[in-house]
């Protein structure tokens, strides 16, 4: 084998293991955001080349959502902005449909168009719900966060995702 094709193998094989599970804690950044969110904290899987959103949680309150990859088809209808680009269903188990009915009441179902999860770097993330009366789906509202911190996982492996509880105070 060729130079390229071992370094080719080997990134393969280091993508699984530079895979991170880490917990990014927000603060609102205005008004609205403050009233229909308030601080919260995201758990995302960040690979090599990509971060995934798996779970959010209110900060400050005992709520907490699971999130599954959507369709990015709903960006372009609901009006999102260029960076918010990534989409995710909030799940209703748990206290999912509390947090569906805080963002975007009257919706049943909501999506959140998140710009890049990154270490250090603000956050704004569109709620997008659906119309129980049968229309498409609109814009609820725009969030933004300013970078909080980041929790830092107990050492050792991470927990089984079903397992992940809140951030511990303090880390």
């Amino acid at each position: 084998m060729g130079g390229r094709a071992l370094f080719i193998l080997a990134l393969i094989a280091a993508t699984p293991a530079a895979s991170a599970i880490r917990q990014f804690s927000y603060d609102p950044a205005d008004a609205e955001t403050r009233a229909a969110a308030g601080s919260l904290t995201f758990l995302v899987n960040q690979r090599m080349f990509s971060t995934r959103v798996l779970k959010m949680r209110a900060t400050e309150a005992k709520a907490t959502a699971d999130l599954k990859p959507a369709n990015p088809s709903l960006i372009g209808r609901a009006g999102a902005r260029a960076n918010e680009r990534d989409v995710y269903e909030v799940l209703p188990a748990e206290d999912g449909a509390a947090l569906i009915a805080a963002f975007c009441p009257g919706s049943r179902r909501a999506w959140m168009a998140f710009s890049p999860v990154r270490l250090n770097q603000d956050l704004s993330v569109l709620v997008i719900g659906d119309d129980p009366k049968g229309g498409g789906a609109h814009r609820c509202r725009a969030l933004t966060f300013n970078f909080h911190g980041e929790w830092r996982a107990p050492p050792g492996s991470p927990p089984p995702l079903g397992e992940v509880g809140p951030p511990r105070f303090p880390n």
